[in-house]
């Protein structure tokens, strides 16, 4: 069996990425297809504002579905999600036809969408409960740094080119597109090659007890037990609140020191995703040992603070600066998470790795929505410089507090 693994591991990891960035493609089309629905339809900031509810909620929430990440044959996971994809990006073309019930259409929507998303955040998580079984410890640092450089690649161009589709193509046709897209990445992930006995539980008494809750609160009796991963997580959950607070003045921030333009915001966002790619690169090249990830997060969150305290600072008198520093601080965070993710994967069995990951998304995501409603208010009241600094100063202080305990530990 392992002759076989080794010899299909590297048609795996390529028909792995192909089929994930397609669904990344299909994904965001459905997501820029229904936003614009929504706007277009019923002309209501608060119609919009249900989108990003139900994106953070789901984000929040994505622990519910690790057992059933970790109890189902991962290939038929992800095909059977992709399928369901795919029929649910027809059945939204077809809503788009019920004119004379915009309110039904709505409720419809709406929940299609967040069917929609729920499994996205299922083909997620598969992917980091898959690429430990099929690839080795040495090979698994670079492997990330390769899906990573591929996603940071379609952050690039990926909105833009969804709102191309979208507004040179009718809504219904840019949904069937997706639709289309779909089906390819299901073609994919049919092709993948993934023994059973390679992922799937057999009578695992130590990671399944025969009861979902049961199982899903073992998750976290395993998460808690090791505690340097855990001393990790929480602290960059409350940094977090302050990256929600500086995202919404990031737009105004931009428009006021670069120009009045949305391109401020979007080359903003542009030297951003160079940033992480590059990260991804450096990362593939020069691989990090698993000893030194205490030192890395400290070494890369400081680094990514100063580099946001920096934009801030220099935003007066050279604003231009403020692209430079923006790709500094996603170069160094791209670095870190990296190397995290790598930790996760080599720490865990891979039976219960569906349940640590969506922990792990719900842990660090949660505050992310909180941070969004005090960023309006800070930005309002105060202003976007300092909901930024905010973050630049929290990660600062989470690298000095990870140095103080791993110091101590030491």
């Amino acid at each position: 069996m392992f002759k076989d693994i080794n010899k299909n591991k590297k048609q795996n990891v390529n028909v792995l990425l192909i089929g994930r960035i397609a669904t990344n493609i299909a994904d965001s089309l459905f997501y820029i297809t229904i936003l614009w629905y929504f706007k277009t339809t019923f002309h209501s900031p608060m119609i919009l504002s249900l989108v990003f509810i139900v994106d953070s909620a789901i984000d929040m929430c994505a622990f519910i579905f690790g057992p059933l990440i970790d109890r189902i044959y991962i290939k038929n996971l992800l095909k059977y999600v992709t399928i369901g994809q795919t029929i649910l990006s027809v059945f939204a073309t077809i809503l788009f036809y019920l004119t004379k019930w915009k309110q039904l259409a709505l409720i419809l929507l709406l929940l299609t969408y967040v069917l929609s998303t729920i499994g996205s955040t299922l083909i997620y998580p598969a992917e980091e409960k898959i690429l430990p079984a099929i690839v080795s410890k040495d090979e698994l640092t670079k492997v990330n740094s390769l899906f990573q450089l591929a996603y940071r690649i379609l952050d690039l161009f990926l909105d833009a080119l969804a709102t191309l589709i979208v507004t040179f193509f009718s809504l219904s046709k840019a949904m069937i597109i997706s639709a289309f897209i779909f089906a390819i990445a299901l073609c994919f992930y049919a092709k993948l090659y993934l023994p059973k006995n390679l992922i799937v539980y057999e009578k695992d008494n130590d990671y399944f007890t025969g009861k979902y809750l049961h199982d899903l609160l073992k998750g976290w009796q395993v998460l808690k037990n090791e505690g340097q991963i855990l001393l990790l997580i929480i602290p960059l959950a409350v940094t977090n609140l302050f990256y929600g607070i500086a995202s919404v003045g990031m737009p105004y921030f931009a428009s006021q020191y670069l120009t009045k333009s949305a391109i401020s915001y979007g080359g903003l966002e542009l030297f951003s995703s160079i940033g992480g790619l590059l990260g991804s690169l450096i990362i593939s090249q020069i691989g990090i040992l698993k000893q030194k990830l205490e030192r890395i997060v400290v070494i890369c969150l400081g680094l990514a603070g100063i580099s946001v305290i920096l934009e801030t600072m220099i935003a007066n008198s050279i604003p231009m600066l403020i692209l430079v520093f923006a790709l500094s601080s996603a170069f160094w965070i791209s670095i870190m998470n990296i190397n995290f993710e790598v930790l996760i994967q080599e720490s865990f069995n891979p039976h219960i790795l569906g349940r640590i990951e969506t922990i792990n998304s719900s842990i660090i995501n949660c505050m992310i929505p909180i941070g969004s409603f005090l960023g309006g208010i800070i930005v309002q009241r105060v202003s976007a410089s300092f909901a930024i600094s905010l973050q630049g100063i929290a990660e600062v202080i989470t690298a000095v507090f990870y140095l103080l305990v791993f110091n101590k530990k030491s």
